[in-house]
């Protein structure tokens, strides 16, 4: 039952707490050490790891104010490619299989395909290529790992007409990353120019870069082939446009082909340079900034970066990793974890816990150290730094959580709900001696300042939440003996659960509607928040994506069964049986994604009813139509979907006539570690960021690394 938040523990109990456990756990010293802290760190922004993590695109689009350096990178050679003007982007994909849907000597033609392609794939581009004398232009789809993936795209393409009713020069089929090389060529300038003539024959001729004795070659690539069987003919072929030292590469010979590609700038009539890098070459290319300022990325919401970009193929995706000085990377990183007003205390904290967890991350996803997502650490660039998050990051300048010389995963939350995990029993088993179990947190600075609401029933039967301040006690009571409320004004909202929002509410009321009062509850925030109700259909399907034994359905029953030693529930039950997801934290995503698993669950449709016979039936369990007994002792059955019991204690209850789950809870994240909104807590009580980290992180010492 949904009632009134009574805080647990009172607030000068809660302070004399805290207060004997930060001054007993605080060293109050900065030990130096031998521990390396790196100069940078790898932030895959878009990497394929299959099942560990997958963040794709087929393209990145950079540019700087400053302009951009672009560089060769491979295990053997650093080589100087091209220099990007300032403000001019630059592209990068795979060399892979696409469906090729178009070429035409109309622009605007290809463009209008271009939309449509776009409306249903992010990997649709124009490229522009010399062909017979003539300007032509591409369209084409994908960036695929195999023929067979491109050719059933080219079906959906042709079939859905996307090119219908625009004139053609080919027939649509499918480009591969197979070719013939020519050359090589004493410039750049050069090879585009050899491609330009041998295009005059009416073939496909790309500009390319390789390295070769250690140094920078310029080739031309001939053809978009989907296999290697015509790739003898397409030989001779080159030959006979005059071109020379025309060979068929062998398969995995490192290269990257430079298009021209219209489709950024496509509407401005503008050009910019694509490396399309191939899948199995190992070639990784860097742009590197310049001037002063950062590295746009587009596909990243045009966020700007600091450090380095790094792009290259792997697992037959676009790889795309931000190099940035490790410092530098903290900036974003506690700018984007807590807010820009918080206290300085709390930002260093923060500064710590991060550095200190990115630096026991070690190369965590194979060509990076670490996500730019909340898998790792939310980092979104340079519009995320402010001056509080970067004093907090220089003021603890290389400073980590270390336990026997090394540093600890310093997982951290947004809110522990007023209490921490206990990591053995509660979030994801094993070892918990660095973490604070099951301490008081003063968590509740999101409701400081916030209205509660009255949860309420209608006249309609229907429940739902009113802000504080639009209803008010009329005095007078229900029959069942809860208060009545009045509605101050018309169409004041009735919302599904206490939280103002654009989205339309479930119902109005206008002064004078009689609304009763089943109970007060705050303001949904990152602290304390109530869900709205869940049907057994959509917690069935969220549950069978992390039980290992599915739940055979009708869902119709769900009770926590197990609780760890903060009250975080470790077990639910599903009609009776104990349901397995693995470690008790993923409770919160076999549960619809819920905030914490430090909540309790209320089961509308489950209650006892007592007969005429003086039996009792056992809702929903014992099915069949609910009946009651009117004031006029006539009995009636009940159709609509609500209905109001009394409970044992005598309260007017919410209930339905078939199962519905409502969960109401305290807390955002697992809760394991420092809680950020705990911090902001203690350093506005006056604590430092070493009191406060010790605190949350236990039989640790704070070094600054070497």
């Amino acid at each position: 039952m949904i009632v009134h938040d009574k805080r647990r523990y009172a607030r000068l109990a809660l302070l004399l707490i805290l207060v004997a456990a930060v001054a007993s756990g605080s060293t109050r010293a900065v030990v130096h050490a031998a521990v390396k802290v790196p100069d940078t760190i790898r932030v895959a922004l878009f990497l394929n790891l299959g099942t560990k993590y997958q963040s794709l695109t087929p393209v990145a689009t950079l540019q700087a104010a400053g302009g951009l350096n672009i560089v060769w990178r491979d295990p053997k050679y650093s080589l100087a490619i091209d220099a990007v003007p300032a403000g001019q982007a630059v592209r990068f994909a795979m060399d892979g299989y696409r469906a090729l849907l178009l070429e035409t000597t109309d622009l605007n033609a290809a463009l209008v395909v271009l939309k449509k392609a776009q409306a249903g794939s992010s990997a649709a581009f124009v490229t522009q290529l010399s062909k017979s004398g003539k300007t032509v232009y591409q369209v084409q789809e994908g960036a695929y790992s195999t023929a067979a993936a491109a050719s059933s795209a080219l079906t959906k393409w042709t079939n859905a007409g996307v090119a219908a009713g625009v004139q053609t020069l080919l027939s649509a089929r499918i480009a591969g990353p197979w070719a013939v090389e020519a050359g090589p060529y004493a410039s750049l300038a050069e090879a585009k120019a050899s491609a330009e003539a041998i295009g005059t024959a009416g073939l496909d001729a790309f500009a390319a870069i390789k390295p070769q004795n250690g140094a920078m070659a310029y080739v031309v690539r001939v053809g978009q082939e989907a296999d290697p069987a015509n790739l003898q003919a397409l030989q001779q072929a080159v030959s006979a446009a005059g071109a020379a030292g025309v060979r068929v590469p062998a398969a995995g010979e490192p290269y990257v082909s430079l298009r021209t590609d219209m489709t950024y700038y496509g509407s401005a009539n503008k050009a910019a340079v694509l490396y399309a890098i191939p899948s199995g070459a190992g070639a990784v290319l860097r742009a590197d900034p310049a001037g002063a300022g950062g590295i746009q990325l587009a596909e990243r919401s045009k966020r700007m970066y600091r450090g380095s970009m790094e792009m290259s193929v792997l697992n037959q995706s676009l790889a795309v990793v931000n190099d940035v000085p490790f410092e530098q990377y903290l900036y974003s990183v506690v700018g984007a974890e807590v807010g820009s007003r918080w206290p300085i205390e709390a930002q260093k904290a923060q500064a710590v816990a991060a550095r200190t967890y990115a630096q026991s991350s070690g190369v965590g996803f194979q060509i990076a150290n670490v996500v730019d997502t909340t898998l790792s650490q939310a980092y979104y660039g340079i519009g995320y730094e402010n001056a509080n998050s970067t004093a907090g990051v220089d003021q603890t300048k290389g400073e980590i959580l270390t336990s026997g010389g090394k540093a600890i995963s310093a997982v951290f939350s947004a809110n522990s709900g007023g209490i921490t995990a206990d990591n053995p029993t509660e979030i994801w088993g094993g070892d918990g001696s660095n973490f604070a179990s099951a301490v008081l947190s003063p968590d509740d600075g999101p409701q400081k300042g916030l209205l509660d609401w009255y949860y309420v029933a209608l006249p309609s039967g229907q429940t739902g939440f009113i802000r504080s301040d639009l209803a008010s006690a009329s005095g007078q009571k229900h029959v069942s003996g809860a208060n009545l409320l009045n509605v101050k004004g018309d169409g004041v909202a009735v919302r599904n659960k206490p939280q103002a929002s654009t989205a339309e509410p479930i119902a109005r009321v206008d002064a004078g509607t009689p609304v009763v009062q089943l109970g007060v509850v705050p303001e949904y925030t990152d602290y304390s928040w109530v869900e709205a109700p869940m049907t057994p259909d959509q917690l069935l399907a969220a549950l069978n994506k992390r039980a290992k034994t599915p739940i055979a359905g009708p869902l119709l029953t769900l009770e926590v069964t197990k609780r760890g030693p903060s009250g975080r529930a470790v077990e639910v039950a599903a009609n009776g049986v104990a349901v397995n997801v693995g470690a008790g934290d993923n409770l919160r995503g076999a549960l619809g994604g819920l905030k914490s698993t430090l909540f309790q669950l209320e089961e509308t449709g489950r209650y006892a009813i007592m007969g005429k016979d003086g039996g009792t039936r056992e809702l929903p369990r014992q099915q069949g139509p609910v009946q009651a007994i009117g004031a006029d002792g006539s009995v009636q059955q009940l159709q609509g979907p609500n209905l109001f019991i009394m409970d044992g204690s005598g309260l007017l209850r919410a209930a339905t006539t078939t199962p519905r789950f409502v969960f109401s809870g305290k807390g955002f994240g697992h809760g394991l570690g420092m809680s950020q909104w705990g911090a902001r807590g203690l350093a506005e009580q006056g604590y430092d960021y070493q009191s406060i980290l010790l605190y949350y992180y236990k039989n640790v010492s704070i070094e600054k690394g070497a």
